[in-house]
């Protein structure tokens, strides 16, 4: 992937619409740590995501939030053929000596529930992170939750309280039928301990999903949600008027969706993600102002949401980090 660059236009976007809004400690619940290493010398996905470990992850933010303490949540690469275990290790090796930092463990199908439960109790984890893509059913965009995290996983995870980073797969997110039902199944009878932190604003890229499904979705106990990668101000604003505050947390999906200028654009109910065309790069069109990085617009689209709810100053303080303190029991440095 083409390095990062910081511009001029991300610079003023950053100390006149946000530097005022963004509070100084912050929990990002949603980072992803990758090398390109984990991957087979050949393999076709290798240079599609920036290598992401903790050094380069700090020395962006000290740019991209000058001022600002970071803590995170972290969990690795889900991506086909990649070596599971060494990104795991990867993840643990990084965080060491950040103690207020929590990392989830990578799981896929395959992953012996007794190997989860020894990473677990040895390195820390405090949870799991599945994805659609290691679907036992080869369909990842139609795939339910026990597809790609199976029953005996989830049974571990209930035994040990354990959290799950979730990106729903399925044609609607969180408004598909069949998951309302597995998440109400779930929480409510067969693994009531599981704490389940549901992503991208439980997979709402655009206004639609989450209001067809919020009202059932708020009912629903031991469910969070992560902001990441939501630059659409309705579907954060139906979270932030509709949820409780206190079960959102900030996250960022770091390199792997932010890490470009552009943002997730939503046209009806599709969305697409759309960098900075050629054009943009070179020509002046009405402004001489360019793209900014899509971090930025997910944060304009919440600073917009919560002005619209009328977020009092604490409710986003809580956001950006209280709400993590309380969920995984940091302590104060």
């Amino acid at each position: 992937m083409n390095q990062v660059f910081y511009n001029e236009s991300d610079r003023i976007v950053w100390e006149e619409d946000l530097e005022d809004f963004i509070p100084y400690k912050i929990f990002d619940a949603h980072v992803h740590f990758w090398d390109d290493s984990f991957l087979p010398l050949k393999d076709p996905q290798r240079n599609n995501f920036v290598n992401s470990d903790l050094q380069i992850t700090e020395r962006w933010n000290k740019q991209m939030f000058p001022g600002r303490d970071f803590d995170y949540l972290v969990f690795g690469m889900p991506l086909a053929n990649a070596d599971i275990k060494a990104n795991n290790e990867f993840v643990v090796s990084e965080l060491a000596g950040k103690p207020n930092s929590r990392k989830n463990r990578l799981v896929t199908p395959e992953c012996k529930t007794e190997d989860i439960y020894n990473d677990v109790v040895k390195y820390n984890f405090v949870g799991m992170k599945p994805y659609r893509q290691f679907s036992t059913t080869g369909d990842i965009n139609q795939c339910r939750i026990q597809d790609f995290l199976t029953h005996p996983q989830m049974e571990l995870a209930n035994e040990m309280g354990l959290f799950i980073t979730l990106h729903l797969s399925r044609y609607h997110g969180c408004a598909d039928e069949q998951n309302l039902i597995d998440l109400e199944e779930y929480t409510t009878k067969k693994y009531p301990n599981i704490k389940w932190i549901l992503a991208h604003c439980a997979r709402s890229f655009t206004y639609w999903p989450l209001q067809k499904a919020i009202n059932r979705l708020r009912q629903i106990p031991n469910i969070w949600y992560d902001i990441s990668a939501v630059s659409d101000v309705m579907a954060q604003y139906t979270l932030l008027s509709k949820e409780d505050h206190r079960r959102i947390l900030y996250g960022s999906d770091n390199f792997t969706a932010n890490a470009f200028h552009g943002r997730y654009v939503a046209m009806g109910r599709f969305w697409y993600q759309i960098g900075t065309p050629e054009y943009a790069k070179k020509n002046n069109i009405h402004t001489n102002s360019k793209p900014i990085l899509a971090i930025y617009e997910q944060l304009l689209a919440f600073k917009h949401a919560a002005q619209l709810a009328q977020l009092r100053t604490e409710q986003i303080n809580d956001v950006f980090y209280n709400n993590a303190k309380k969920l995984f029991d940091l302590k104060s440095m």
